[in-house]
């Protein structure tokens, strides 16, 4: 296979041509639908062809991981696409190997063409096609037939290169007068053939009658406009048409510039050798050297006395060398927040929005562009950093409050230094750009790596390559949701500002680059991993805040198979109710083609029975704002068939389902998606995708939750026991620990067996319940680390690094299979088929078993631990508060009126307990509440205070009940409250090695309760 440059770079317009003679017929796509009575294609097979109309770039394929930008502005309007590469995607080798090919045409309308003595069909396009085992006449062919059966036809790539982006829209003129002068009837035909990939848009189809001197540019030969090796001996070709009625037979000549300056005027002798009408020829240059800069911009122009369309005389372009390497400093200035440098014609610049957060631009012609616009990066405002700007000899220095950053002259060379003077990173080479952006640095055996988004089966990557793209399936090794963001052990943390897919190789090479010919990273400086994930979050938005119900079990399937969504009701939501199994939120339509009805009395009948109701969907949320505001649904769940094009595609379809659910309703928006980008973790879950329940799922899915939580993907997870495959013990097990992260759901229609927690019967369906009726009496202590995520980034679910940094043993794969829900409980999931567990450390700190009480010293690794498949290796850190809410199987079954703390003494401990009104969105305008809680030793007694309750929201409790579970070995003397004995407590030695139960009674939460245990 042939290697593809995955390239992209903005370059100078082109003029578009507008001829004297005004159109007869035009169409512009301008309402953003297949125009009325144009066909597409119907081809017999499984292949349905299909042109679409629409504003969005091409979404990114196999072999081609990103988003072409569309032939117009989106202000320009809609354009009229065919996507070949999203459709064989990476199954691309068994369309070739099946002989198939996406072929697929579109034909206009009949146009009449009457009276017309000359026609010339003129349309803008730009194309990118993969000469991969092509078939039989493979080409871009537009044709015009006034029959509808016989066609003429050209194949319109016109020698332009493949796996190539054109990335300035040709203008194609051809003159049809032939076929369709004088007719009544002419129809259009584009059609793709024999083509496995990529895409076609085409837009502005105009038919005007025939100048009769028209010589036109058609496009530039020799190179492209990216991707080129430049070298001191280049040829400059262009071709050129004669788009008139006329023959062209006399001289004229062709001009050719370079950045500017005038390089060859060629003279044409038509006099000799005249330009037929319709006739396209090429012109060469002499020879010139191109191998001085990283870009040169070319202009020619046609000098043709008399001709009557001047639009079409003029080709600009700007191409640019595949890999140019940053040279010597050349020039520099002082910036309000930074720095401007030159090297040559390159200019970068390092911009400071805080003292801990900076950015390093390169442009290689000193224009600066950002494609990713604000769609990644939404706060980038200037907090006034202290910094004090210096210069030697060899050197600029920018140091602030954090850190310095040193920037060596010759050649220019970046390093970034801590306040202590420790380097964070330094650069072995200079940038390199062109057909990629390269940052190669110094390589340390004692750093580690993590971040890049959810990258299956993996959280530790130090001495690993990754893709920083979609794709690879959704099995370990898969990427559903990758981010161009990583942080470094050693202090730092980087974003690629760019939708462009990415190679991090994080082996000795340490090499990091994404497919773009121009560099933006925003580089983040913290003494720890959480301060970096707060700086990261500071400028791509920190994690939605799910409400309370979002944290309970989802159920989805195509319940609508029958057409009658109602059913679901009596089929899945009285079950859930039979089997007295916790439940939040029902997808009824999950399946493709599903669809629904009677959409509103279902959401109302589901609510009864402890269920919200939300929407998959496979083609986008057109229809929101009915079904949120007048039906009532409260979330959605996007399918790969719709934002599986990833990247910025998906990013905006994320954002238009959360927005579209609280634009219609007071909730918070709720979103389950795969293939997000950064930014994706503002308004969805991550999800991992389709995979087979069974012990290698549940195994690598732990390591995959840890790391997207490295990347802030706060929300991340995959189904229980996946979709397809699975078994009683692999669904037990897989829950088991799922009850421990934000959120989870259960997906049936795809196995032998449905996928409710009940369907495998006793004892599989008690200890499924038992595990989510734990889950939810433990929604407020999940609850307050959701806020913890919304107000600073760092996850719930947590590697063991992120608490314990200075513990050699958890920086690297040794704990992946286990993990921290916040600080509290260590969670070690059984992930084969055993009843024991291996190798589950314990970090620092002391820890008891949750079931039995016994206490294990840290700094340990536990081996064959007691599991059988009703035990999930469970502890919990002494010096832990966990708060409990009643038992209840779906939120507001019951009041919130008594609030139980699981204590875990060991020397002062402090919590605090963030609450709210749990749906709306209040909180976002300070509307919340926290209580502080404190359990202590004071001479003789432990001492546990719960703090008066700060702030208040809608529904606030005015007096709760309080009930204190100490785990503690002696049975007190006695317990007061606020000074007052009192007598509703217990002690039992044989639970869980010591157990003290205190009924607190009812109080006002306004006031402060002091409970002494002497």
């Amino acid at each position: 296979m042939k290697r593809i440059l995955l390239i992209a770079l903005c370059v100078l317009g082109i003029v578009s041509i507008q001829a004297q003679n005004q159109p007869f017929y035009k169409q512009d796509f301008s309402s953003g639908k297949i125009p009325a009575n144009w066909t597409i294609s119907e081809v017999k097979g499984t292949w349905d062809p299909q042109w679409i109309v629409t504003n969005e770039p091409y979404p990114g394929s196999y072999k081609y991981q990103q988003q072409a930008p569309p032939i117009a502005s989106k202000s320009r309007g809609a354009y009229m696409l065919f996507q070949a590469g999203y459709f064989t995607d990476e199954d691309v080798e068994n369309w070739i190997k099946k002989n198939n090919y996406p072929d697929g045409w579109i034909t206009s309308a009949p146009i009449d063409c009457s009276g017309k003595e000359s026609v010339v069909l003129k349309f803008q396009h730009t194309f990118r096609w993969w000469d991969y085992h092509p078939g039989n006449g493979a080409g871009l062919y537009v044709g015009v037939s006034t029959d509808n059966v016989h066609w003429q036809e050209w194949d319109v790539r016109n020698g332009a290169k493949e796996a190539t982006d054109m990335l300035v829209p040709v203008t194609e003129e051809i003159n049809i007068s032939k076929w369709a002068a004088n007719a009544p009837k002419v129809y259009l035909r584009f059609y793709w053939k024999g083509l496995q990939a990529w895409y076609w848009m085409v837009d502005d189809i105009e038919l005007t009658q025939a100048n009769k001197k028209d010589v036109g540019i058609v496009r530039l030969l020799s190179h492209s406009e990216n991707g080129n090796v430049l070298t001191t001996s280049e040829k400059l070709r262009v071709s050129i048409r004669n788009n008139g009625s006329e023959t062209i037979a006399e001289k004229f000549s062709v001009t050719a510039k370079v950045n500017v300056t005038v390089f060859e005027n060629q003279t044409i002798d038509a006099k000799q050798n005249p330009l037929k009408s319709g006739e396209v020829r090429e012109v060469v240059f002499s020879t010139i050297d191109l191998s001085q800069a990283p870009l040169y911009q070319l202009d020619f122009n046609i000098q043709l006395a008399g001709d009557e369309t001047p639009a079409n005389n003029q080709l600009v372009q700007t191409i640019s060398n595949e890999k140019t390497v940053l040279g010597k400093l050349t020039k520099w200035e002082k910036l309000s927040n930074g720095i401007e440098m030159q090297s040559g014609m390159t200019k970068l610049k390092v911009l400071f929005y805080k003292d801990d957060i900076f950015r390093v631009l390169l442009s290689p012609d000193g224009n600066y562009t950002n494609p990713a616009g604000n769609d990644i990066v939404i706060d980038d405002k200037i907090y006034q950093p202290s910094l004090k700007i210096t210069e030697d000899t060899n050197a600029i220095y920018i140091a602030s409050k954090a850190g310095k950053l040193q920037i060596q002259k010759k050649p220019i060379l970046f390093s970034l230094y801590d306040a202590t003077g420790k380097v964070l990173w330094a650069e072995k080479e200079p940038l390199s750009f062109g057909a990629k952006t390269t940052q190669q640095l110094k390589y340390n055996n004692d750093e580690y790596f993590y971040g890049c988004g959810m990258q299956n089966g993996y959280f530790s990557h130090k001495d690993t390559v990754l893709l920083i793209e979609k794709g690879n399936g959704w099995d370990n090794g898969g990427r559903p949701n990758p981010v161009p963001f990583y942080m470094s052990s050693r202090g730092y943390g980087a974003l690629r500002n760019t939708f462009d897919v990415g190679v991090y190789d994080f082996t000795n090479k340490l090499s990091l680059s994404h497919n773009e010919n121009r560099f933006d990273c925003y580089y983040f400086i913290g003494s720890s991993l959480k301060d970096i994930l707060g700086d990261y979050t500071e400028i791509t938005g920190r994690p939605f805040m799910p409400a309370r119900w979002q944290m309970s079990l989802g159920d989805a399937n195509c319940y609508n198979k029958k057409g009658t969504t109602p059913d679901v009701v009596k089929l899945v939501a009285d079950q859930y109710v039979k089997n007295n199994m916790p439940r939040g939120w029902i997808l009824p339509n999950d399946g493709y083609g599903c669809g629904y009805t009677k959409l509103d009395s279902t959401v109302v009948e589901l609510k009864k029975r402890g269920f919200y109701t939300g929407l998959w969907t496979e083609n986008g949320v057109d229809k929101i704002a009915t079904e949120v505001g007048t039906y009532g649904t409260r979330l959605c769940k996007l399918d790969v068939a719709w934002v599986g094009p990833g990247y910025k595609y998906a990013l905006d379809g994320c954002k238009a389902a959360y927005e579209g659910i609280e634009k219609n309703s007071d909730s918070r928006g709720f979103v389950w998606s795969v293939m997000g980008w950064a930014g994706t973790h503002r308004y969805s879950v991550m999800w991992t995708g389709d995979q087979k329940g069974d012990w290698e799922y549940i195994r690598f899915h732990i390591p995959t939750v840890i790391g997207a939580g490295l990347s802030a993907q706060n929300c991340a997870t995959g189904d229980i026991d996946a979709i397809f495959g699975g078994s009683e013990k692999t669904y037990v097990r897989d829950l088991q620990w799922k009850c421990f992260t934000p959120v989870l759901m259960t997906m049936s229609g795809w196995a032998k067996k449905d996928k409710q927690p009940w369907i495998f019967g006793e004892p599989y369906t008690s200890i499924n319940r038992e595990y989510l009726q734990l889950k939810m009496r433990l929604t407020p202590y999940m609850y307050t680390l959701m806020n913890e995520a919304y107000q600073t980034g760092v996850p719930a679910v947590r590697g063991l690094l992120l608490e314990y940094p200075n513990d050699p043993v958890t920086l690297g794969t040794a704990t992946q299979y286990e993990f921290l829900l916040g600080k509290s409980f260590l969670v070690a999931p059984v992930y084969k088929d055993e009843v024991k567990r291996d190798g589950i450390y314990l970090p620092e700190g002391n820890w008891i078993d949750y079931w039995d009480g016994t206490v294990y010293a840290g700094k340990q690794t536990l081996d064959n631990y007691n599991a059988p498949l009703d035990k999930l290796p469970l502890f919990v850190k002494l010096g832990s508060i966990i708060p409990m809410y009643p038992q209840m199987n779906y939120d507001e079954e019951k009041p919130l009126d008594t609030l139980t703390l699981d204590i875990y003494p060991n020397g002062k401990t402090n919590y605090q307990l963030y609450e709210d009104d749990g749906k709306s969105r209040e909180h976002r305008k300070g509307i919340y509440a926290t209580t502080d809680i404190t359990d202590e030793p004071k001479s003789n007694s432990e001492v546990v205070t719960i703090n008066a309750i700060k702030g208040n929201y809608k529904g606030m409790l005015e007096n709760r009940n309080y009930e204190l579970l100490i785990h503690r070995n002696q049975k007190p003397q006695s317990i007061t409250i606020n000074g007052k004995i009192i007598k509703d407590w217990s002690f039992d030695s044989t639970v869980q090695k010591g157990l003290l139960k205190i009924n607190c009674g009812k109080w006002s939460v306004k006031e402060n309760v002091v409970v002494t245990i002497k």
